[in-house]
């Protein structure tokens, strides 16, 4: 089947603020489109919840796509960025097995059940200590003093890295996330995204030399130890996870909090019942995470041709699967445009499937669960206040630039 001529606009300002009713228009019109993403390779998107799951899961599809991000980049200047692909081929999401298998298995221990469940009492106690400071009746930028330094608080924590340097982690994860979450990207946010991650990279060579002569009970000082079958993990992928660990740990979780409380602000009588209603608080993340996806889509690279719902998709291009689009899937969700937080069965895919399900799941779902409630039950009369938040420029990551409340 050749190309359909027309193409879907779904990476413009309109769609970046509010993307739901391009994705109902996509639903109706069909599970796969091709994009217009201002540049000359053929990207096609997934939008139906069950291709976007059985997609994820194939294996004809690669998730090696670093060196993709590069081809929206003027064909001259690709080449001053080859040390950027390289880099970022190094994390976890963009690698496929047999690499993906050894490095998720050596990386899983450090985000087991019981090793997040044992974080409770440290990510309450950050809460805690955040939200004291915050007085009733004020106004405050809820993103800027809580939902962003939170999550990269506790991440650091868990790397045994110093609470100082927070803002600087903060500043080098925002410009890899413009960067990523961009599929027109420039050359200044492949500068920025590069320097950051070069960064990230010496930081972390300092870091582990003096972890290694000074272990800990941090999660640097755990995958130094770790080894399995007698595999360890090279130098070189050491940093890179921590780097991927550190971006992942802030970016999402930022996005899960911040998204899920103005969600939460513009539905009052589910709020309430939530507040009243304390055990409903796993559900309710779960509705946020379906309802305002932090992550709005994530890539593959076919690497053979494969038929998609009768539509013939050739080896070498690349497909979205958006997952926003997929978690409001009415053949998936009844009523998937009402927020309701006590959903069942709520098969979302906020955290991609298959081998990439995301390594941090559970720790963002327990972060959300604590900062969300925290903030329902200790601030009953928060509301909005100042003109309609908009959302930061990453079309990849859905979040907010800032988020103006009366607590």
């Amino acid at each position: 089947m050749s190309i359909a001529p027309k193409k879907a606009i779904v990476f413009s300002d309109e769609v970046l603020q509010d993307p739901y009713p391009m994705y109902a228009r996509l639903h109706e019109e069909g599970p796969v489109h091709y994009l217009d993403v201002g540049s000359k390779w053929p990207v096609w998107s997934i939008v139906s919840h069950a291709e976007c799951s059985s997609i994820a899961k194939d294996p004809r599809l690669s998730a090696k796509r670093a060196q993709q991000m590069l081809l929206s980049l003027p064909l001259s200047r690709q080449s001053e960025f080859a040390e950027l692909a390289r880099m970022l081929g190094l994390w976890l999401i963009f690698m496929d097995p047999p690499e993906h298998t050894r490095l998720r298995k050596l990386l899983n221990k450090g985000f087991s059940a019981a090793a997040v469940e044992g974080l409770r009492p440290q990510v309450e106690a950050i809460v805690d200590q955040m939200l004291k400071p915050l007085q009733h009746g004020s106004e405050v930028d809820l993103m800027r003093d809580f939902a962003n330094p939170m999550p990269v608080r506790i991440i650091l924590e868990m790397l045994g890295i110093p609470q100082e340097l927070r803002d600087t982690f903060v500043e080098w994860s925002r410009a890899i996330a413009v960067f990523r979450g961009n599929p027109n990207r420039t050359v200044e946010e492949a500068h920025a995204a590069q320097n950051a991650l070069i960064e990230l990279t010496e930081f972390f060579r300092k870091t582990v030399a003096e972890r290694r002569r000074n272990k800990g009970s941090d999660l640097i000082s755990l995958l130094i130890d770790i080894e399995e079958e007698g595999e360890v993990l090279t130098e070189e992928e050491l940093y890179a996870q921590c780097i991927a660990l550190l971006f992942a740990g802030h970016e999402t979780t930022r996005n899960l909090i911040g998204n899920g409380m103005y969600t939460l602000l513009q539905h009052p009588q589910q709020t309430a019942e939530l507040r009243e209603r304390p055990e409903i608080i796993r559900s309710a993340v779960e509705e946020l995470l379906r309802y305002e996806s932090p992550v709005q889509f994530t890539a593959r690279v076919l690497k053979e041709d494969i038929d998609v719902c009768g539509q013939q998709i050739r080896k070498g291009w690349t497909v979205l699967c958006m997952l926003g689009a997929a978690n409001r899937d009415p053949k998936q969700f009844q009523e998937p445009n009402d927020l309701d937080l006590k959903r069942l069965n709520n098969q979302h895919l906020a955290f991609s499937a298959g081998l990439h399900f995301c390594i941090g799941a559970q720790l963002a779902r327990l972060e959300g669960q604590i900062a969300l409630l925290n903030l329902v039950q200790r601030f009953p009369k928060m509301k909005l206040t100042g003109p309609r938040p908009e959302y930061a420029p990453t079309f990849g990551f859905r979040g907010l630039k800032s988020l103006a409340v009366i607590m």
